[in-house]
This record gives structure tokens, C-alpha cells and sequence, in this order.
């Protein structure tokens, strides 16, 4: 006699997306920053490390608030979202004008990681929601079958 599987986890949509967007996002991290050493230097390359990581960070934050969002009352979840869009520009300009502030940081290898990072990271969250989407089959009065 076998012993049942242990019940897998539910696959809620926020997982998915998580999953969906840091999959494919966390290599970048590693490759655009090897890419860019061989391509400018040293401290272009620490910088792209930058922004992938910022751009990762900043995208997980706001997918969290967003959920944070979307368990409040549903008359202010467009009001909601935008807050969170707009807490993720403020945190995002505020940190990237401290660090433009320093000597060592280099502002386009940083701009275009961030870039790269966060378009793929985005991709990946529409699959991810995509991926979790479950099939209805429902059958509705007067349709034929």
C-alpha cells in the first residue's frame, strides 16, 4: 500500500506571478552584469548589478502592494494601485538620485539593466498570471450544446 502525496501548495495568482517574473528575471542579474564588464569596465558592470537588483526589488515590492491593495475594499483599488505606482517612482527616484550623488556609480549601465530587468520581469508577470487563470465550463441557459 502506498501513502498518499503529501496535497500540493494552491497555485494562487500571486504566486504565479512571482514565480512567472523572477524566473526569467534572475539570471539577468548575473548575465547583464558580465555583459557589461566586457563591454565598459569594472564599475559599469557593478553598476548594472545595481539595477537589475533595484529593478527586481522595486518590481517585487509592488506586485506585494498590489496584493495588499486588492485585499482592501474594492471601491479604492484604482486609487490603491496608483499609490503604490506612484511609492514605487518616489522610492525609485530618490534612490537613484542618492547613488548618482557617489563617484564610482555609473548612471546608463544602471539605466539600461534597470531597463532590461524590468521590461523581462513584467513579461513574466503576464505569464504568470496567464498560467494562473483557471478554465471555466459552465453551461448557461439557452446555449446549445
Amino acid at each position: 500500500m502506498s501513502a498518499a502525496a503529501p496535497p500540493r501548495p494552491a497555485r494562487t495568482p500571486l504566486r504565479s506571478m512571482l514565480v512567472g517574473g523572477l524566473v526569467p528575471t534572475l539570471p539577468l542579474v548575473v548575465v547583464v552584469p558580465l555583459l557589461t564588464w566586457a563591454a565598459a569596465g569594472e564599475w559599469a558592470a557593478v553598476s548594472a548589478l545595481l539595477g537589475a537588483v533595484l529593478s527586481i526589488v522595486v518590481f517585487v515590492l509592488g506586485v506585494v502592494g498590489i496584493r495588499g491593495v486588492l485585499a482592501g475594499p474594492t471601491a479604492s483599488t484604482m486609487a490603491g494601485a496608483f499609490s503604490v505606482f506612484v511609492l514605487q517612482m518616489v522610492v525609485l527616484a530618490a534612490v537613484i538620485w542618492s547613488l548618482a550623488q557617489t563617484t564610482w556609480l555609473e548612471v546608463v549601465p544602471l539605466a539600461i539593466a534597470f531597463l532590461i530587468a524590468g521590461l523581462v520581469f513584467q513579461a513574466g508577470l503576464v505569464v504568470g498570471f496567464l498560467r494562473a487563470r483557471a478554465e471555466l465550463d459552465v453551461d448557461l441557459p439557452g446555449d446549445p450544446r
